[in-house]
Protein backbone atom coordinates (compact mmCIF):
# COMPACT_ATOMS: atom_id res chain seq x y z
CA UNK A 1 0.00 0.00 0.00
CA UNK A 2 2.89 2.58 0.89
CA UNK A 3 4.75 2.26 -2.58
CA UNK A 4 1.76 2.30 -4.10
CA UNK A 5 1.35 5.73 -2.58
CA UNK A 6 4.92 6.74 -2.88
CA UNK A 7 4.85 6.40 -6.79
CA UNK A 8 1.03 7.60 -7.15
CA UNK A 9 2.50 11.29 -6.61
CA UNK A 10 5.70 12.22 -8.47
CA UNK A 11 6.52 16.30 -9.08
CA UNK A 12 9.02 17.29 -11.54
CA UNK A 13 11.79 19.57 -10.08
CA UNK A 14 15.13 21.24 -12.00
CA UNK A 15 18.51 20.25 -10.78
CA UNK A 16 21.64 21.12 -12.00
CA UNK A 17 21.57 17.64 -13.44
CA UNK A 18 18.86 18.90 -15.53
CA UNK A 19 15.96 17.11 -13.17
CA UNK A 20 14.83 14.78 -10.20
CA UNK A 21 11.89 13.36 -8.97
CA UNK A 22 10.30 14.33 -5.58
CA UNK A 23 7.59 11.54 -4.36
CA UNK A 24 4.87 11.33 -1.74
CA UNK A 25 6.03 9.33 1.38
CA UNK A 26 2.68 8.66 3.30
CA UNK A 27 -0.44 7.09 1.92
CA UNK A 28 -3.87 8.93 1.15
CA UNK A 29 -4.63 11.94 -0.78
CA UNK A 30 -1.99 14.25 -1.55
CA UNK A 31 -1.89 17.41 1.11
CA UNK A 32 -0.44 21.13 1.24
CA UNK A 33 3.22 21.62 2.19
CA UNK A 34 3.22 23.27 4.79
CA UNK A 35 1.60 20.36 5.72
CA UNK A 36 4.57 18.44 5.20
CA UNK A 37 8.34 17.64 5.60
CA UNK A 38 10.91 17.81 2.74
CA UNK A 39 13.44 14.96 2.56
CA UNK A 40 16.10 15.54 0.27
CA UNK A 41 19.58 13.66 -1.01
CA UNK A 42 21.90 13.93 -3.97
CA UNK A 43 21.19 12.64 -7.11
CA UNK A 44 22.42 9.30 -7.72
CA UNK A 45 24.53 10.72 -10.54
CA UNK A 46 27.08 13.07 -8.38
CA UNK A 47 28.97 14.44 -11.64
CA UNK A 48 31.95 15.35 -9.89
CA UNK A 49 30.59 16.11 -6.65
CA UNK A 50 33.06 14.62 -3.94
CA UNK A 51 30.77 13.29 -1.84
CA UNK A 52 27.03 12.25 -2.64
CA UNK A 53 24.29 11.09 0.22
CA UNK A 54 21.42 9.35 -1.87
CA UNK A 55 18.59 8.55 -0.56
CA UNK A 56 17.41 4.76 -0.43
CA UNK A 57 14.54 4.49 1.42
CA UNK A 58 12.12 6.07 3.52
CA UNK A 59 10.58 3.92 6.53
CA UNK A 60 9.79 0.91 4.36
CA UNK A 61 9.16 2.44 1.07
CA UNK A 62 12.14 2.20 -1.28
CA UNK A 63 13.20 4.81 -3.80
CA UNK A 64 14.41 4.67 -7.34
CA UNK A 65 17.54 6.27 -8.52
CA UNK A 66 15.74 9.06 -9.94
CA UNK A 67 13.57 10.09 -6.74
CA UNK A 68 15.93 12.63 -4.85
CA UNK A 69 13.42 14.13 -2.32
CA UNK A 70 10.46 12.84 -0.11
CA UNK A 71 7.26 14.58 1.68
CA UNK A 72 6.56 13.27 4.72
CA UNK A 73 4.17 13.14 7.23
CA UNK A 74 5.73 15.03 10.86
CA UNK A 75 7.05 12.57 13.21
CA UNK A 76 9.93 9.97 13.64
CA UNK A 77 11.07 8.23 10.25
CA UNK A 78 13.88 5.73 9.63
CA UNK A 79 16.34 6.91 6.41
CA UNK A 80 18.52 4.41 4.66
CA UNK A 81 21.39 6.44 2.59
CA UNK A 82 24.22 5.28 0.80
CA UNK A 83 27.15 7.97 1.57
CA UNK A 84 29.26 8.12 -1.98
CA UNK A 85 32.94 9.38 -2.40
CA UNK A 86 33.75 10.11 -5.42
CA UNK A 87 37.99 10.02 -5.28
CA UNK A 88 37.81 6.19 -3.95
CA UNK A 89 34.41 5.27 -5.13
CA UNK A 90 33.86 4.18 -1.98
CA UNK A 91 29.76 3.62 -0.49
CA UNK A 92 29.22 3.15 2.99
CA UNK A 93 24.88 2.51 4.23
CA UNK A 94 23.59 4.40 6.78
CA UNK A 95 20.46 3.92 8.97
CA UNK A 96 19.50 6.82 10.61
CA UNK A 97 16.47 7.57 12.68
CA UNK A 98 14.84 11.65 12.36
CA UNK A 99 12.46 13.52 13.15
CA UNK A 100 10.79 15.89 10.97
CA UNK A 101 8.91 19.27 11.39
CA UNK A 102 5.87 20.19 8.93
CA UNK A 103 6.77 22.92 6.73
CA UNK A 104 10.40 22.19 7.22
CA UNK A 105 12.68 21.30 4.21
CA UNK A 106 15.77 18.62 5.26
CA UNK A 107 18.93 17.94 3.69
CA UNK A 108 21.03 15.33 4.26
CA UNK A 109 24.40 15.63 5.17
CA UNK A 110 28.08 13.31 6.05
CA UNK A 111 30.70 13.94 8.31
CA UNK A 112 33.59 12.57 6.31
CA UNK A 113 36.77 10.76 7.94
CA UNK A 114 40.36 12.06 7.36
CA UNK A 115 41.31 12.30 3.80
CA UNK A 116 37.84 12.19 2.81
CA UNK A 117 38.61 7.86 2.76
CA UNK A 118 34.50 7.68 3.96
CA UNK A 119 31.75 8.91 5.45
CA UNK A 120 32.07 8.73 9.19
CA UNK A 121 28.64 9.74 10.03
CA UNK A 122 25.44 10.92 7.89
CA UNK A 123 22.32 13.23 9.87
CA UNK A 124 19.70 15.29 8.67
CA UNK A 125 19.86 19.51 8.64
CA UNK A 126 16.91 21.20 8.26
CA UNK A 127 17.98 24.18 5.97
CA UNK A 128 17.53 27.39 5.38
Amino acid sequence: MKRAALTAFTLGCASWLGGCLSVQGYEGEPRERDELARISGDPSVSAGAPQSLVLRKVDEVALNVAQTSVYVLPGKHTLLVDCRISENRSVSRHTIEVEVDAGEHYRLMAETGAGLQGCAEVALRASH
